[in-house]
């Protein structure tokens, strides 16, 4: 049988594509818990699950890349992206573990909203691993992403404003704000992290066009 290092190279795309289905599926069940608090602790259990699996197979990435000769793109570029969808997966995991930890009594709609976008957001950017792969444009769906993201700014500025105009009564009300400031702050990280991944991938279609 010839010996050929390109058949293993060709994983690296499969590999990518695994890796955002898991950030999608943590993204998911994160929507799920701003959308009805009583399946947190379910939900919670399954980004735990999944934010492992996400480890072991940014982990397992990093090792081919290291035992590989040939890749199908730039080494770089593949770990740019492995390391942005880890962080994309931590970043929510970090979010999940603030809504539970902090037992948010009430869910503010510009987070939900915004959650939302982040979800279709990381959709469009497996979306774009599969355009990759496959050697197509990506300049539409990176509109789509920026648009979203665009709306989630917008989302922000009204969440942020929300809290910090309401009147306080009690001190219970004073750490609820405390709550929302930072877990606004998370929401904002994930989208600037998303939006980071898009960017990483979109150079590399117009890299190897």
């Amino acid at each position: 049988m010839a010996f050929t290092l390109f058949p293993k190279s060709i994983r690296f795309f499969d590999m990518l594509i695994k890796q955002n289905t898991i950030l999608q599926d943590v993204s998911a069940d994160l929507n799920l818990i701003f959308e009805d608090s009583t399946k947190i602790d379910e939900a919670f259990k399954r980004i735990s699950v999944k934010e492992e699996e996400g480890d072991e197979l940014c982990r397992e990435i990093a090792r081919q890349l290291s035992q590989t000769f040939i890749t199908p793109i730039d080494r770089e570029d593949i770990y740019r992206i492995n390391l942005t969808q880890e962080d994309c997966i931590n970043i929510l995991k970090n979010i999940a573990t603030r809504a539970q930890i902090s037992g948010l009594s009430r869910i503010l709609f510009p987070a939900k909203k915004m959650l939302a976008d982040v979800n279709l957001m990381i959709t469009h950017t497996g979306e774009m691993i599969e355009a990759l792969k496959a050697q197509r444009e990506v300049g539409p769906i990176v509109r789509r992403i920026k648009n979203l993201k665009n709306e989630c700014h917008m989302l922000l500025g009204t969440g942020l404003s929300e809290i910090q105009d309401g009147e306080v009564k009690e001190f219970k009300a004073v750490v609820d704000i405390i709550k929302w400031v930072q877990v606004y702050d998370r929401i904002e990280q994930v989208i600037e992290r998303v939006d980071d991944l898009s960017d990483a991938i979109e150079e590399v279609v117009l890299k190897n066009a």
